[in-house]
């Protein structure tokens, strides 16, 4: 990747203080998901933020594949997409959502959807080779993922629970959801919903699962959790009158086949048409506060508890510490609006073909009757990228992609590769086990 002097001045500050970032998202029907990934994938170029992997919430089989086309784009087709695997069944989309026709009018690395992680695995097996307090979840879809790890146990990723894993190794869960006009108010639809706004839409209403599911996150979260009222990007909703950050009508500046605008025009043209794209930016004020911080932009309210009730209110308060807390906007919404949908309008990076480094300190550990191989974690010299996985070959064989740094052994005989893959998909040299 081509980078120039004053790139590397500006950026060496930014870099060296690169957030590593896991995005919770929902591709559909709302286009403000695809301008999360467009804003992650800039500030990933520009040096903010390392993407370790974006994992998908929704029933429909195209919403992960949508994904995965998002990130070939970029040219980062290698980062790790997983998927909610709790369903009883999963859909086809239906022709009005814009991932039914992202991902079939574009290029994706993983070619059906049963090529697609499992979201808790994916998230276990990064945590737990992840630094202590390096990692900030970003949650703009529902809380299905994350309630799937705080409830998962110890298995052969991981002696740890899930809760554990989150405690050691989370800095911050942010999330879009909930209502905190004057510290209370009514969840529109992440979070569940409110019985209150069944009369305002019927997507508004109460789901009893999402609720559920959302309150036991909320009480048991062991990380920073911090959320992005309805209030920040969608303010003028029910007589709120918070005023709105709308983006997204700059996107008609870029190629007319550009995957985001493409999202973006594909949701419109089902509903009012597509001349008018802009759409209110719930989502991507969350990711914002997420990665830059209150900056400018908005006000923390930390040190607090926030309570969910099972009909949908949302309160806030500081009598009680509970490492909990919600923003608020303290700038022009179009200010905000300017600055976000800036992010979501950066160039597509060049394919990143300078190979990351190799594995370090390969070691064969033995406990308990189960063989692993173990190794240090790999650095890429670029700014924009990063390493995402580890290849396992076996005699020569590919035999496992690995995201992070251990291998579980089903027969220790033989000789193992283990390569480096950086986000677009260029290999490191091989580090062999036993060493020769």
């Amino acid at each position: 990747m081509k980078k120039t002097i004053l790139l590397l001045l500006l950026l060496t500050v930014a870099a060296n203080a690169q957030k590593k970032v896991i995005l919770d998202t929902d591709p559909s029907y709302d286009p403000d998901d695809m301008g999360c990934m467009a804003m992650m994938h800039n500030m990933a170029t520009n040096g903010e933020c390392e993407i370790l992997a974006i994992v998908n919430t929704m029933h429909q089989k195209e919403s992960p594949l949508c994904i995965s086309a998002v990130n070939y784009f970029y040219n980062r087709k290698a980062i790790p997409v997983g998927d909610y695997m709790g369903y009883p069944e999963k859909k086809v989309a239906p022709e009005e959502s814009y991932d039914y026709h992202i991902s079939r009018d574009y290029p994706r690395y993983h070619k059906e959807w049963e090529d697609i992680s499992d979201a808790v695995k994916l998230y276990r097996e990064i945590l737990e080779s992840a630094q202590d307090s390096s990692i900030t979840i970003i949650v703009v879809g529902t809380m299905h993922n994350v309630y799937g790890l705080l409830k998962s146990g110890p298995d052969e990723i991981s002696a740890k629970s899930g809760k554990q894993l989150m405690a050691e190794k989370v800095a911050l869960v942010a999330t879009m959801g909930g209502n905190f006009l004057d510290n209370k108010g009514w969840d529109r639809t992440n979070w569940g919903g409110s019985e209150h706004l069944c009369s305002y839409t019927d997507w508004s209403c109460l789901n009893e699962e999402r609720n559920q599911m959302c309150r036991y996150v909320i009480e048991n979260c062991p990380a920073l959790f911090m959320a992005s009222g309805w209030e920040n990007g969608n303010g003028d909703y029910f007589n709120a009158n918070n005023g709105n950050v709308m983006t997204g009508q700059g996107l008609k500046q870029l190629p007319e086949d550009h995957i985001i605008r493409v999202g973006y025009e594909k949701y419109f043209e089902y509903r009012r048409g597509a001349h008018d794209i802009s759409r209110h930016s719930n989502d991507q004020c969350a990711l914002h506060y997420a990665i830059r911080g209150e900056g400018e932009n908005y006000t923390a309210f930390t040190n607090g508890t926030i309570t969910l009730t099972e009909k949908g209110v949302c309160s806030w308060e500081d009598t009680v510490d509970r490492k909990q807390g919600h923003i608020q906007k303290k700038r022009k919404d179009t200010l905000i609006a300017q600055e976000i949908e800036a992010l979501m309008l950066g160039d597509v990076p060049e394919v990143d073909e300078t190979p990351p480094t190799r594995p370090q300190n390969i070691q064969l550990l033995e406990k308990d009757g189960q063989k692993t191989l173990v190794w240090e974690a790999c650095d890429d010299p670029d700014i924009g990228s990063w390493v995402v996985a580890y290849n396992i070959y076996k005699d020569g064989e590919f035999v496992h992609q690995a995201y992070g740094t251990k291998y579980v052994l089903g027969d220790a005989s033989g000789v193992y590769e283990i390569k480096a893959v950086n986000a677009s998909g260029t290999l490191s040299d091989p580090a062999n086990y036993p060493p020769e």
